[in-house]
């Protein structure tokens, strides 16, 4: 099973998130909401993608994106801010629209493990 860490302040968008991966049969991590907690999950559990807001808690993620990609664990940013908004480092990474339809929210997270195909439903 692919286990989705999931870092939004927002309460209602987290567990709309948690709700949608759940149903996909994924083990949900979090969601969290704060910076401190997101960045001692994103160094220390075993991850297969996250889920990220670029602001949490009115701080920004882009220690958390580092520490993801350092540990080489894909993730996908999803936000209300622009492109242009992210850390320059990270524009190409994949941006879901708040508010998000779920089927893209799902069909981003199946193109962050696309090498398990059969560890996804």
């Amino acid at each position: 099973m692919l286990r989705f860490l999931v870092i939004e302040d927002e309460l209602f968008v987290a567990a709309r998130i948690d709700d949608l991966l759940d149903n996909e049969g994924l083990e949900v991590i979090g969601p969290v909401g704060t910076l401190d907690e997101a960045k001692l999950l994103a160094s220390d559990e075993m991850l297969d993608g996250v889920i990220l807001d670029v602001n949490i808690v009115g701080g920004r993620v882009d220690d958390v994106a580092d520490i993801l990609t350092q540990r080489n664990v894909p993730f996908l940013f999803v936000t209300s801010c622009e492109r242009d908004n992210l850390a320059l480092s990270y524009r190409e990474t994949a941006v879901v629209h708040k508010p998000f339809k779920d089927a893209d929210l799902i069909r981003e997270v199946r193109l962050l493990t696309p090498n398990r195909p059969d560890k996804f439903p």
